[in-house]
């Protein structure tokens, strides 16, 4: 380990970052009926290839050789003990070949209620994990690396450069989205002590420590983020990474924030960080699935299907008294291209959309036409580049 942080301290820095990996066992699913009535139901998320998904991006990261890899929580679909166990597996071969792995828990990874097996018709109860077997299971991939670890929150933080420490804030294992006073302390006192080495610091959380989109607070940010903010503020953490909403997306406040998109997502975003001591510098990358064909249509048709869903379900429950059926169709069309190129951190291109646009901006005050108004400022950025300096 000592002669790894040498090595790295030598040269830049090169880390890959994936979040909301979603991972499930083929030992606890079939992929039969029952399962596919709970992906129809589902957020876009390719989990009939998930296995192909995460054996490609495995093999993209043993190919590329970073010095880190970071992942930002929700590793597995529902917290099942088998999917841990099993995706901790194919991490430790990445830890085998000298790449330094880090992780912590996302919402979805910790005795979570919805924990089921899919066989058939029937779906069942499986064994989920809690935070001490969550540890023990991934104990390669960061925590026998710690130089700082936070027992009431499992929070650590790790050296990974003379110059540079990794800050996992772990708001999962034992709260709800939460930070506990004694979590606080330790937070202060890890980063007081670090900055008084002159180091950088580099923050990951699941969720979010900025607002994103003002609709989507709730669940989504750290319940005490502002708190926390202060305090990274406070110590010159300049820049944080973390996933959970799904979308590729960047905001700017006292600290930097830098949301990855699910790995599992169309379009299967995983990120790079390139550090030189003076700058973080973020570009994201869509993965090759070379082993399932048409891989790329597959799922941003079932992202789509999410979209379509949603207008279905709009068109059929509120009455659009001004509108016809090519109006519908305008507005359908603007929809799913502008939540596409949101989800993806994408520019929108509106030529030929402006007609659907602003029917929605016309419409009275429904979730769909606030999301659209909620997004428009966002896809008419760059939200895939990045670079901060320090």
């Amino acid at each position: 380990m000592i002669e790894r942080l040498l090595c790295m301290s030598e040269e830049t820095l090169r880390i890959m970052i994936a979040t909301d990996l979603h991972y499930l066992s083929k030992k606890i699913n079939d992929g039969g009926e029952a399962f596919a009535n709970t992906i129809a139901k589902g957020d876009g998320k390719v989990m009939m290839y998930i296995e192909e998904i995460i054996e490609a991006f495995c093999d993209e990261v043993r190919k590329r050789r970073p010095d880190v890899l970071i992942l930002l929580g929700d590793l597995s679909f529902n917290g099942e003990k088998i999917s841990h166990i099993e995706l901790s597996k194919k991490l430790e071969k990445i830890v085998e070949t000298g790449i330094s792995v880090y992780l912590i828990p996302g919402n979805h990874d910790i005795n979570y209620e919805r924990c089921f097996g899919f066989c058939d018709n029937e779906i069942y109860k499986v064994d989920s994990v809690n935070a001490e077997e969550f540890r023990e299971i991934y104990a390669a991939c960061g925590y026998k690396q710690m130089d700082y670890f936070d027992k009431y929150s499992g929070s650590y933080a790790s050296k990974l450069t003379d110059d540079l420490y990794l800050l996992m804030l772990d708001t999962n294992s034992y709260f709800s989205n939460y930070l506990c006073e004694e979590s606080f302390d330790w937070l202060e006192r890890v980063l007081e002590e670090i900055s008084k080495k002159g180091a950088n610091i580099l923050a990951v959380s699941h969720q979010n420590l900025l607002e994103q989109n003002f609709m989507f607070t709730e669940g989504f940010m750290i319940k005490n983020a502002e708190r926390i903010e202060e305090i990274y503020g406070k110590y010159n953490v300049k820049l944080n990474l973390s996933g959970h909403m799904h979308i590729q997306h960047i905001e700017k406040n006292i600290v930097s924030e830098i949301v990855t998109s699910s790995l599992a997502v169309s379009p299967n975003h995983f990120a790079n960080i390139i550090y030189d001591g003076n700058s973080f510098e973020y570009w994201t990358e869509c993965l090759n699935v070379d082993t399932v064909e048409d891989f790329v249509s597959i799922s941003k048709q079932e992202f789509e299907g999410v979209g379509s869903r949603q207008l279905t379900k709009l068109f059929n429950t509120h009455t659009f008294e001004n509108e016809d059926e090519a109006d519908k169709n305008k507005m359908g069309r603007a929809f799913i291209k502008m939540n596409e190129s949101y989800f993806a951190g994408e520019i929108f291109d509106a030529e030929g959309f402006e007609e659907g646009i602003r029917l929605w901006e016309e419409q009275p005050e429904c979730f769909t036409s606030l999301y659209i108004k909620s997004i428009l400022d966002s896809v008419f950025k760059e939200q895939n580049k990045f670079k901060i300096e320090l």
